[in-house]
């Protein structure tokens, strides 16, 4: 699979969330000559990377302050807002309900109506046999922990192996390419909707649960 997949482009919006971007400011990458620059793509192609490419073509890039291949990610300070808000329509070159974006690290993921929580280990990023970095998987629970209710928000986060970051770049692994590996995360956040299928086959346990419950006989009480 290429790096950018040439796919017939269609716009995609999302009527039933309010991405306001109003609520907040969104920063370009400092040190990637995007400040000025739009964030586009040409007619005609679809922002979906591996996770092995988003972290060595952009990511290591991003920390690096070198150009990217695409002015395609913004930075932004995700896990400030409830997902709703985040600018997920704007997004335009990606698959439906999904967006990518750089933001700092950190253990605060808690926001004004919910709290993104890890589901499991983090998971290793190859690239032939090397290691270059990790992804972790979080899904978003609306209300207080440990108490609240899932939802269909989900956040991949991709980060930089520092053993892999100083090596390519002829470093020791040290404080100063630590700090550096961890000044950027890379984030894919997508709304899970449920599937037609699972729908159906959730309705059709649902409906045969029922009908044997019917057909059952009723014990009689004394």
């Amino acid at each position: 699979m290429a790096l950018l997949d040439i796919v017939s482009y269609s716009q995609q919006t999302s009527a039933t969330r309010n991405n306001n971007l109003s609520a907040y400011s969104i920063s370009a990458g400092r040190g990637s000559n995007q400040d000025d620059e739009q964030y586009n793509l040409p007619l005609g192609y679809r922002f979906s990377p591996r996770g092995n490419e988003l972290i060595t073509h952009y990511l290591i890039k991003k920390i690096s302050g070198q150009q990217l291949p695409a002015n395609i990610i913004r930075e932004i300070d995700l896990y400030a807002f409830d997902p709703h808000q985040l600018p997920i329509s704007e997004f335009k070159y990606g698959k439906p309900d999904e967006a990518y974006f750089f933001t700092r690290p950190g253990k605060r993921r808690r926001t004004s109506s919910g709290y993104w929580k890890p589901t499991g280990r983090d998971l290793p990023i190859l690239s032939g046999k090397a290691i270059v970095g990790f992804k972790r998987i979080l899904i978003f629970y609306k209300g207080k922990a440990p108490r609240g209710i899932k939802t269909p928000w989900v956040v991949h986060e991709f980060r930089v192996n520092p053993l892999y970051f100083s090596a390519i770049r002829r470093n020791k692994l040290d404080e100063d390419v630590n700090a550096k590996v961890e000044s950027y995360i890379a984030c894919k956040i997508r709304y899970k909707r449920q599937r037609q299928s699972d729908k159906c086959g959730t309705s059709s346990k649902t409906q045969k649960a029922n009908q044997s419950a019917a057909e059952s006989p009723l014990k009689e009480t004394v």
